[in-house]
């Protein structure tokens, strides 16, 4: 909720039952709880000015009943917004609560209200807290404890905010006087260097202020342990101290006295994540995103701040089963690690919004923390690693914010990004400072979203996948077989075992997620050598159109993973055309059972490389199947095959010296040139394999230079002139 709504906590009046012999007096209560309760109806509805007009009616008909000026002047302030721009409405505010102390002399609750009406008003923060604690003092007189909860909460954030204001303090030193956004905007070492030596870290800056700010909320709660202001202050606050299981065992703690409250959950969830317990942290996220309030959760939870401004444009756009088929589409591909139970980007993104709420929602400026300029930053980049705040030039933390600016400084070190933010003291507000607003626009362009942090927290390394696609046994399928080389090595560094269990998924789906196919497994994988691979494959047959396939691994002891996620197009293998299959690039292919003749690919034993990568001095070999050659009167066919090899990049300037073995030596072939080597033979397909001509080689690389090479292969009908190619990259590798 927004607005009024949002920050109503105002009660309804009981009504009296009147007898015969009542007063006129009583009668005049009783008609002004009337008024007072359809104002205040009225006020939960939006419609605030009516709500007031029923409250000025309320104090005419009992003018000597305090409720309907108390009301009115809660209403008039919390319609209104901090600064100077409603100063009159904050005077009427306060002419209506000072009425109401006039009938009602020390009351606690009238006293708060006018000390909230003074945290809106420049130059007067100071009297607010003198406010506050003459309203505790006559609360704890009259020992009401929602009351005195209340008031201790408003304390509370008095020092928490006074804590943000000189937290992660740091003062310019040598030749910085100050920070210059300016500077920050078009340099980033300018940030860095203020980091590592223009500056020097005032230790135990706000330390105080945390310690009172704790106090008081936990004060609050045992005064009333349902309130929620207090509790998600106190839990916001043991976060930004890092004491992340205790903010578990408080939230626990609390739900008793706040059961189902979707905030607090919340605040468990982010706190169970910082926790790498993210199997946790998902059971709190999920009742919690259920009990939100739908226009709320559709606030918080869209995905239009970690876009791109038009997409996010065209996300907005959508209908609600479009957003959320767009959503699910988004996260999916988002998702780390399938094999794992949690989505970790997912909630990583929760997470932050649950920050961005803790840490920067105001009811003073009226602003959800998500909507704020650092929650924007946050929700996109996740937390900074490096946090400065420089202090205003004037030290009075209570001064106007037109006279006094709080900087602060966040770093991102790994991407270099930096955002500058400026507000006034003790107020939790900040806007970005100088250029910031078109430097984040222009980083939201380039980079709207970044879960590099994750990397840390789950480790994720590449696994290499070859896709080779072949004419499938039905009119224009493929069988389609997917390789991947899973580095074994680097997915069991650092566990001190030769051997563990690795478990493997293959996810393959259509553009829209739906799923074709899935296979998990799991089998213990030796670790033989430095660079070990385990090697595992997929086959399915396929018919043409556009796929998505994923290939991940895990290992639990070590907990790291290995991913590999690609689209892959299916062609159709049509019968009238001249077309070959992909080449299918290996470590060894030889025959099988001491067989010598070549009819399909089951006549040889191949291992495929998932990778492309071989080392000098290696062996090559490469497999491929031609379709739709024309036949002769005999039912003969008769093809040209040329090879070429071509350089792409080297490591090294050097001639590329390749020897061609195998069925290349069988027909006595040469290859020449210097950035490329080229081969070119005929071929006879005998009758029985017209449909799919199968040919392999062997290239003994010898001792060429490192480097990335182009292989191609083009065949040639010579019956009816058609011509096909198919290309592949290959590397080869100095170590």
């Amino acid at each position: 909720m927004t607005g009024i709504r949002f920050l109503m906590t105002i009660s309804v009046p009981a009504f009296t039952a009147l007898g015969s012999g009542a007063s006129a007096q009583d009668k005049q209560i009783v008609t002004a709880d009337s008024l007072v309760a359809h104002a205040l109806d009225r006020a939960r509805s939006g419609d605030t000015a009516s709500a007031i007009k029923a409250l000025e009616r309320a104090t005419k008909v009992a003018p000597r009943y305090a409720q309907p000026y108390y009301h009115r002047g809660v209403l008039l302030s919390r319609s209104s917004v901090l600064g100077l721009s409603d100063m009159l409405r904050r005077r009427a505010a306060s002419g209506a609560i000072k009425d109401a102390l006039d009938l009602d002399p020390g009351n606690p609750a009238y006293l708060m209200e006018l000390g909230r009406i003074r945290l809106k008003t420049p130059f007067l923060r100071l009297d607010a807290e003198r406010l506050f604690k003459r309203a505790l003092t006559a609360a704890e007189k009259r020992g009401d404890p929602r009351v005195l909860a209340e008031i201790r909460w408003e304390l509370g954030q008095i020092h928490e905010r006074r804590y943000m204001t000189m937290a992660n303090r740091r003062m310019p030193v040598g030749s910085l006087a100050s920070f210059d956004p300016q500077s920050a905007v078009a340099d980033w070492r300018y940030t860095k260097d203020f980091f590592d030596q223009g500056s020097m870290v005032i230790e135990e800056a706000g330390e105080l202020n945390f310690r009172k700010a704790e106090d008081l909320y936990r004060s609050a709660l045992h005064s009333d342990s349902s309130h929620l202001g207090a509790a998600l202050g106190l839990l916001g606050l043991l976060y930004e101290g890092g004491r992340y299981e205790e903010v578990v065992a408080t939230g626990d703690a609390l739900r008793r006295g706040l059961p189902n409250e979707p905030r607090l959950l919340m605040a468990l969830g982010l706190a169970l994540h910082r926790l790498d317990r993210d199997n946790d942290a998902a059971r709190m996220f999920q009742p919690a995103l259920a009990l939100l309030l739908p226009d709320e959760r559709r606030e918080m939870l869209g995905l239009e701040t970690i876009l791109r401004r038009e997409e996010a444009k065209e996300y907005l756009r959508l209908g609600d089963s479009s957003r959320t088929a767009f959503e699910e589409l988004y996260w999916n591909i988002a998702d780390p690690v399938r094999l794992t139970a949690a989505n970790e980007a997912r909630i990583e993104f929760l997470s932050r919004v649950t920050y961005a709420d803790l840490r920067f929602t105001s009811q003073e400026f009226r602003q959800r923390g998500w909507r704020t300029d650092r929650g924007e930053i946050v929700i996109r980049y996740g937390q900074p690693p490096l946090i400065a705040t420089i202090a205003p030039e004037t030290q009075d933390i209570n001064n106007s914010e037109s006279m006094a600016r709080v900087t602060t400084i966040w770093y991102y070190p790994d991407s270099r990004q930096r955002f500058v933010f400026v507000g006034p003291p003790a107020m939790n507000y900040a806007r970005y400072a100088g250029n910031f607003q078109a430097y984040a626009d222009d980083a939201r362009y380039r980079d709207p979203v970044s879960f590099a942090n994750l990397k840390s927290r789950l480790p994720v390394d590449s696994i290499g996948v070859q896709v080779a696609r072949f004419r499938g046994d039905g009119p224009g399928n493929a069988s389609v077989s997917f390789f991947a080389d899973v580095p074994v090595a680097k997915l069991l560094a650092n566990t001190d075992v030769a051997q563990a269990t690795l478990e493997t998924g293959f996810f393959l789906s259509l553009p829209d997620r739906r799923p074709v196919a899935t296979a998990i497994d799991s089998a213990v994988v030796r670790l033989e050598r430095p660079d070990a691979v385990s090697e595992r494959s997929w086959h399915h047959t396929m018919s043409p159109g556009q796929y998505l396939y994923r290939i991940e691994a895990r290992q639990g002891v070590s907990g790291r993973n290995a991913r590999s996620m690609a689209p892959v197009r299916i062609e159709d293998f049509r019968s009238d055309a001249l077309l070959l299959s992909d080449i299918l690039v290996a470590r060894q292919i030889g025959f099988r059972d001491g067989g010598t003749k070549l009819r399909s690919r089951d006549d040889l034993l191949i291992r495929p490389s998932g990778t492309f990568a071989f080392m000098r001095n290696d062996t090559i070999h490469i497999y491929w199947e031609t379709y739709g050659l024309a036949r002769d009167s005999a039912g003969v066919g008769h093809s040209r095959v040329k090879l070429n090899l071509h350089v792409d990049r080297l490591e090294r300037s050097s001639k590329i010296d390749i020897v061609l073995g195998g069925l290349g030596d069988a027909f006595g072939l040469t290859a020449k040139g210097d950035d490329r080597a080229s081969l070119t033979y005929n071929r006879t397909i005998a009758p029985d394999v017209m449909d799919r001509a199968p040919d392999y080689l062997a290239l003994a690389i010898g001792d060429s230079p490192a480097g990335t090479y182009t292989l191609e292969i083009e065949v040639s009908d010579l019956a009816s002139g058609r011509v096909t190619r198919r290309q592949r990259v290959l590397f080869v590798r100095s170590r």
